[in-house]
């Protein structure tokens, strides 16, 4: 009888059980998108890719998405937590283990071990940071959907072991603007063609290149998540490369290697790069390649800054298509070149070379695939490693440092502003910065980012590796100095920690201003009071002292007191001091907001979009002019000066580069609308501009783009120069400086500036319809020109100058060869580019 209700039982939950809805499986890209994921010629744009992520959220246990920022045009900044439903359950506490981990200081070896053994792996990969480099963010929506699918036990195993945090896109604002022009241009002769204008709204490709100083909203989402949120111990980020060389580059890099790296990490990356090489090849995957190109030395990139930070990042390079056009590469185009590869053929590092053929956004997505399969086994089948060594770099980062070693940053010096904004950077990155009792703050070094804080702080020589005896150093892969206090112009010292030290401190109240103040005083020495300016503005009044008058430099902004009512919050946040007055100067004259244009040329300028991001930041609120509006002339009637960023003169002339003696520099015709330079009428509009009582201000290679078109005095002393007798690839160098000019106001006498290039002018006498003057000049006697970084032939630029103001008609002219606004990271040398605007009025 019992048997008999039992079954009965068995059969009416088996009847209910077909009445309940079923959930429905995870949907795969192209279900979701009615779309060929990874099909030539087809791209999900960025909104389509959100979608999809979110549909799968809503589908699967194994996915969480969470939002992590906004990116600067305003789009959602996504990241899919991907792994079993008991971690992403359990995620909180998870975050918590990884936390201790990363800072173990307090813990005993038995807390230690008990965390090792109940925390995951945290593993970090982002795609696209580049914007074109699209396969990535294709292939991440594959690998969400298998990762969320697959019922195979080793999947099981891996998402048991291990969070993956997903990042499709670290720049959707780029991934939105790269597809929209592809479809474009579908079908036509620009199909696949780059656009004219930067992949990211401020700093195009140098995106990669922010993780120092933070400056946009993209680098400062995914630091949060780094450093702040998750504490992965390893990271993955997703590139592209060229189309004529190796099909992939994985780990290990090339030399040289910055010594302060725990060789945990390279280790670690090494033993990461090897099982992917592996997996390729046994995948069938040819053309892979290491130890070329990528080195281990500068601190500028996502994955890079991670390495002083005990986290191993790892980068792979994928050869590009056209977007998501295929291409065709013969055999007699594939090409060698950089360190490690000389010669396109096999060796060691590249023992399987692609033979040429076509060449697919959908092999761009496997090879991809295949490598992030393989760093996610990895992290599973060595989780206790991965917590150990991060532990194990955290406490070797701790130790290395001398008991109450550290450094100070007074806060009473020559830009107190600047400090402050040094000392928060750092709290932005994770590091522990404390204050004492008189406000000034303390970076100890016994922490687990003690290795990155002594790279940041200290002065940077470049490693000078040689592969084989000669005179030839490996060449840097980027700049090869970074120091933050020689860039931004802040004193730091090196000291022993007070006994009572806090946390460091959020900005104060306002400061009330005296009975009887009717104006505030604003020195010249920091390039932060434009900002206090800004904001004077909109209350009132606002006047300069074009002299020193007592007590006050020239170069002094003074504001009224409703100006100085308006700008009170935004000194005290700066930490600028508003020095009352009873009355104002009588030699203050008004001062009135310069009119600012900013060149933009249709061959994208990394460095125009940096500089309109920092007049937009510091309150000069710059006009893009492109290549039609100045030639339209009568530029007088609504600007008072003109920028002229880093672009080579051929490009400002005719829209494109100089072509190179012996070297293959194809350029395909742009769209008509966006072809061409200034010509002779732009170039005729720029004269009459300056002789009419306009300002030119050209920064780096557009120097001489004026020299010539205006006659100016000048040359540029190594035009004619060989790479084997000067090269500076991005170093800090010397300059002493003459205070006394417009340009000048507030600097000191010397000051590191950051130059890139051969370029240092000599200037000669000019005839009666202009002036020229020397502002900032190289030592003459070319010894100690270099204060960081590297440097060839630095003898070279003795007696030669680095800027340069003229006078020409009723206008002026200013020529900074190297670069003040670099990347937004050199303040120090802010002022020169600051005051020639502000020249332009006065």
């Amino acid at each position: 009888m019992r048997a008999l209700r039992l079954r009965s039982a068995l059969a009416a939950a088996f009847v209910l059980s077909l009445a309940l809805p079923v959930a429905a499986a995870p949907p795969s890209p192209a279900e979701h998108l009615r779309l060929p994921v990874g099909a030539d010629r087809t791209l999900a744009d960025w909104g389509q890719i959100v979608s999809y992520f979110r549909a799968l959220d809503a589908a699967s246990d194994r996915v969480e998405v969470t939002t992590i920022g906004t990116s600067t045009r305003g789009e959602e900044m996504i990241l899919a937590a991907i792994s079993s439903p008991e971690n992403l359950a359990n995620q909180r506490r998870l975050r918590e283990v990884a936390r201790r981990l990363a800072d173990p200081r307090g813990l005993s070896e038995a807390e230690a071990t008990a965390l090792v053994g109940e925390g995951k792996a945290v593993l970090l990969v982002t795609c696209g940071i580049h914007a074109s480099e699209i396969g990535a963010s294709q292939m991440a929506m594959e690998w969400a959907h298998a990762l969320a699918t697959a019922e195979d036990a080793e999947t099981k195993r891996r998402l048991s072991e291990v969070v993956l945090l997903l990042v499709p896109s670290l720049n959707p604002d780029g991934h939105r603007m790269e597809v929209d022009w592809y479809r474009k241009n579908l079908g036509t002769r620009w199909e696949g063609s780059r656009m004219p204008w930067l992949y990211h709204h401020y700093v195009g490709h140098d995106n990669n290149r922010d993780f120092a100083q933070l400056t946009q909203a993209e680098t400062k989402a995914i630091s949060r998540v780094l450093y702040h949120d998750w504490f992965p111990q390893v990271f993955l980020d997703e590139h592209q490369m060229g189309t004529s060389g190796p099909r992939m580059f994985v780990p290990p890099y090339a030399d040289p290697l910055d010594p302060d790296i725990d060789p945990l990490v390279i280790r670690e990356v090494n033993m990461i790069g090897s099982l992917m090489s592996m997996r390729l090849e046994q995948a069938g995957k040819s053309g892979v390649i290491s130890a070329w190109a990528f080195d281990v030395s500068w601190p500028g990139g996502s994955k890079n800054t991670a390495w002083w930070k005990n986290v191993t990042g790892v980068l792979t390079e994928v050869a590009s298509v056209r977007l998501a056009t295929p291409i065709e590469v013969p055999p007699t185009e594939l090409r060698g070149g950089g360190k490690g590869l000389v010669e396109y053929g096999p060796q060691v590092n590249f023992p399987n070379p692609w033979r040429g053929g076509t060449w697919r956004l959908r092999d761009v997505m496997d090879y991809e695939r295949v490598a992030s399969d393989a760093i996610h086994e990895y992290c599973a089948t060595h989780r206790e490693d991965v917590l150990r060594n991060m532990l194990a770099k955290a406490r070797a980062s701790i130790a290395a440092a001398a008991p109450g070693e550290g450094y100070r940053i007074p806060m009473a010096q020559r830009d107190p502003a600047t400090a402050r904004a040094l000392a928060a950077l750092l709290v932005e990155h994770g590091v522990e910065v404390k204050a004492d009792s008189t406000g000034d703050a303390w970076v100890p070094l016994a922490q687990p980012y003690g290795r990155f804080v002594r790279e940041m702080l200290e002065v940077q020589r470049f490693p000078e590796v040689k592969l084989v005896p000669g005179k030839e150093i490996v060449a840097p892969y980027d700049v090869t100095a970074w120091s933050l206090p020689l860039s931004m112009g802040v004193t730091v010292e090196k000291g022993r920690l007070p006994e009572s030290l806090r946390p460091l401190g959020a900005t104060g109240p306002v400061p009330s201003l005296p009975s009887g103040t009717t104006a505030v005083a604003l020195g010249p020495e920091s390039p932060e009071r434009w900002k206090v300016v800004a904001a004077a503005r909109k209350g009132g009044a606002v006047s300069i002292l074009p002299a020193a008058d007592g007590a006050f430099a020239a170069g002094t902004i003074v504001l009224d007191a409703a100006a100085a009512e308006a700008a009170s919050r935004a000194a005290a946040d700066l930490g600028l001091q508003l020095a009352p007055l009873a009355a104002a100067p009588a030699g203050a004259k008004p001062f009135r907001a310069p009119r600012v244009g900013l060149y933009k040329p249709w061959s994208a300028s990394m460095d125009e979009g940096w500089t309109r991001f920092l007049l937009e930041r510091y309150g000069f609120a710059p006009l893009t002019l492109d290549n039609a509006a100045l030639r339209a002339g009568k530029l007088g009637a609504r600007l008072d000066v003109i920028v002229l960023p880093d672009v080579d003169k051929e490009v400002i002339a005719d829209g494109k580069p100089k072509r190179e003696e012996g070297a293959m520099r194809y350029f395909p015709d742009p769209r008509p609308e966006y072809a061409g330079g200034l010509g002779k009428e732009g170039a005729a509009a720029l004269r009459a501009f300056v002789e009419g009582g306009g300002t030119l201000v050209a920064l780096g290679s557009s120097t001489e783009y004026l020299v010539e078109e205006l006659g100016l005095p000048v040359r540029n002393a190594l035009a004619r120069v060989k790479g084997d007798e000067f090269l500076c690839p991005g170093g800090l160098v010397r300059l002493d400086v003459s205070p006394t000019h417009p340009v000048t106001w507030g600097l000191p006498t010397s000051v590191p500036g950051f130059l890139d290039g051969p370029l240092a002018f000599q200037t000669t006498i000019p005839g009666a319809e202009m002036t020229r003057e020397v502002l900032a000049a190289y030592p003459a006697d070319g010894r100690d020109v270099l204060v960081a970084g590297w440097i060839r032939g630095e003898e070279k630029l003795a007696r030669n100058a680095a800027a340069v103001a003229l006078t020409l008609g009723k206008g002026k002219v200013v020529l900074l060869g190297f670069r003040p606004q670099h990347r937004a990271q050199t303040n120090a040398t802010f002022p020169f580019l600051f005051n020639s605007l502000a020249w332009s009025v006065l």
